[in-house]
């Protein structure tokens, strides 16, 4: 069987990632039914259009029924969704542990790399090295808009993207946000010209503060350059994000030790999209910022969290409460050791 996923992946890329499609389609339905399409369009970040000649065909195939009230499994449909789970545990190459994490964290996949990234900086290459597999695996061919936050981790594995990954794509990648008041290397603006540069792909900037006033956003965000960007980021067909530390984050933006305090007063435990959160999940505080917006997240169809490393693990696990279910978390065996033992 794996030898004839790997020549069907040779000859038709395609067809895997329709069957990849197809089968969470099946899965969504299952978990929600009756749904709507709406519903199921909104979890997987697909369009409603695509939703509803997919669901069509798959009514057609006698794998689901729709009913006024909404959509629903049939019996065939039931068999296929549960024959079809290990074809696509192999077919993503997940073993054990990581269908193991990817259930426990409630995304859609996770994949580790041997290692601790904060003990090791060979491991941040390997799971550059497995971001670009994944990516070439998921993307559709054309024209593909990859947006791109910053931080340590996505700059370190940047440079394992593979050229391979622009075959028969035109790659553009865009910054999420503007720049913090941090080390340029790790910024968005820095990170997309290294994919770009890795891969042949172009790029965009967007060289303004992150956290500006809400006067200032709402002036900004009527810029005809900034609208351009900000049209690229609602029609991205991934993001790439890391994970932040709550207090490491804070004082990157200039936190000082009264608004650090509160902060903590608050059990901020990780930092995503301007967002801080508690460990269960909640948005404490949140800052105006220029960029992708934490309530846009399930409009985007694939979506890569990039953290490793034990001293991560409760941060993902408390971003990962409300993280969209097509997130693949890329991460190492100190952060899923460390999450799995809790």
């Amino acid at each position: 069987m794996d030898s004839e996923l790997t020549l069907i992946q040779a000859l038709m890329p395609e067809a895997l990632r329709v069957f990849r499609q197809r089968y969470l389609i099946l899965e969504q339905i299952n978990l929600s039914a009756p749904v709507g399409r709406r519903m199921v369009a909104s979890k997987l970040g697909i369009s409603e259009r695509k939703i509803r000649t997919e669901t069509e065909l798959l009514a057609q195939l006698g794998l689901i029924e729709v009913k006024s009230f909404g959509m629903f499994l049939t019996e065939k449909g039931e068999e296929v969704l549960q024959e079809g789970a290990p074809v696509i545990d192999r077919l993503f190459n997940a073993d054990e542990t990581e269908v193991q994490l990817a259930k426990k964290l409630g995304i859609e996949r996770t994949i580790i790399v041997p290692g601790d990234c904060y003990l090791q900086d060979r491991v941040y290459e390997q799971m550059g090295e497995q971001l670009s597999l994944a990516l070439d695996l998921l993307l559709p061919l054309g024209k593909t808009i990859i947006t791109v936050l910053g931080g340590d981790s996505l700059s370190n594995g940047a440079s394992s993207l593979s050229p391979k990954l622009a075959n028969n794509r035109q790659l553009e990648f865009i910054p999420g946000r503007g720049a913090l008041g941090e080390n340029v290397t790790t910024q968005s603006n820095t990170i997309v010209q290294k994919m770009a540069a890795k891969t042949g792909g172009t790029y965009k900037t967007l060289y303004l503060p992150e956290q500006v006033s809400p006067d200032a956003y709402r002036s900004l965000i009527r810029e005809p350059a900034i609208a351009d960007i900000l049209q690229d980021i609602s029609r991205s067909d991934a993001l790439l994000h890391g994970i932040g530390l709550a207090d490491e984050m804070a004082r990157r933006r200039g936190y000082n030790s009264i608004q650090l305090s509160e902060l903590r007063e608050k059990k901020a435990v990780t930092e995503c999209f301007g967002c801080f959160f508690d460990d269960k999940g909640r948005i404490v505080e949140r800052i105006t910022q220029v960029g992708l917006q934490f309530e846009n997240l399930n409009k985007i169809p694939h979506i890569f969290a990039f953290a490793g490393g034990r001293k991560k693990a409760d941060a993902i696990m408390a971003y990962m409460h409300t993280a969209p279910h097509q997130t693949w978390l890329i991460t190492d065996e100190g952060a899923s050791e460390a999450i799995l033992k809790k």
